[in-house]
């Protein structure tokens, strides 16, 4: 998702209730925050895309200008090369361990092993590294995390684990590995619909996880995890299009490494940001 305009026409960012974002968007936390807007065009026309923005994301790279333009959603050779020389799955694998978060469900491995399978530029990158990808028996054993931050799509005994038990397996997968990401696709999705109610709905889970995440006593950024939130381009922040956008994307960051992002102003400045708090540059 991207950043409102001054003046915008109501959308499911705008309209949401939002606490925890709003509250560290205005500086209000309980522990060291920054709250940037970044540039997600790479410095290119056109409208950015998945593949070269989480690239960006990943390696700090410029991946359009690798590309000659914006490119996705799924990453070709080219962008495949620079994800196999160095990504901050790489940086925290050697340094104690990256995991992707995801709990893929079974029809994603059946594409994968029936050579249908398209990974985006996340689990690629984790891939590369090491990092595995987690399915319904991790998500049944309470070690991986439903993309919906709900859980209904998956199977697990007691039901699903809905937004607070998203947010506390997260923060269990956060205390065992130096990096961990979850990937969230929904609001893309939610955009290119132009599905205002399930957006909505979304991104109010979205906060109640991140409430947990942030303000718990027993939470991971209590306990000293650094926690960042940020996109790859807009989409969701404008429903008067079925398009990705041109305006900044959000960054949220709280915990103790928050200092590093203090000058964050693009894409290209997130990985060299998780890199300082990894201690790899």
């Amino acid at each position: 998702m991207g950043v409102p305009p001054p003046g915008a026409a109501p959308s499911p960012v705008l309209d949401a209730r939002t606490p925890t974002l709003d509250a560290l968007r205005a500086g209000d936390a309980p522990a060291p925050a920054v709250y940037r807007e970044l540039d997600a065009t790479l410095g290119h026309d056109g409208l950015p895309q998945s593949a070269t923005g989480q690239t960006a994301l990943l390696t700090g790279l410029n991946a359009a200008d690798a590309m000659k333009g914006h490119y996705g959603p799924w990453p070709g050779p080219t962008l495949k090369r620079l994800l196999d020389a160095g990504t901050v799955f790489h940086d925290a694998a050697a340094r104690g361990g990256a995991a992707l978060a995801n709990a893929y469900p079974p029809g994603y491995f059946a594409a994968r092993e029936g050579g249908r399978y398209r990974p985006n530029a996340v689990a690629y990158a984790a891939s590369a590294a090491g990092a595995r990808q987690r399915g319904q028996d991790d998500y049944a054993a309470g070690a991986a995390v439903p993309s919906d931050l709900h859980g209904a799509h998956l199977e697990r005994p007691g039901g699903p684990l809905g937004p607070v038990g998203s947010a506390r397996v997260l923060g269990e997968l956060a205390a065992e590995h130096a990096l961990t990401l979850l990937d969230v696709w929904l609001t893309d999705r939610f955009g290119h619909a132009r599905d205002h109610a399930a957006a909505v709905s979304f991104l109010e889970r979205l906060d109640e996880a991140l409430a947990y995440l942030v303000t718990s006593p027993d939470g991971p950024v209590a306990r000293g995890v650094t926690l960042l939130v940020t996109s790859d381009h807009g989409n969701v922040e404008d429903l008067s299009v079925a398009t990705h956008t041109r305006n900044p994307v959000p960054l949220y960051v709280v915990g103790e490494g928050a200092a590093a992002f203090a000058g964050a102003s693009s894409l290209l400045h997130v990985a060299p940001g998780i890199r300082s708090v990894l201690g790899s540059s």
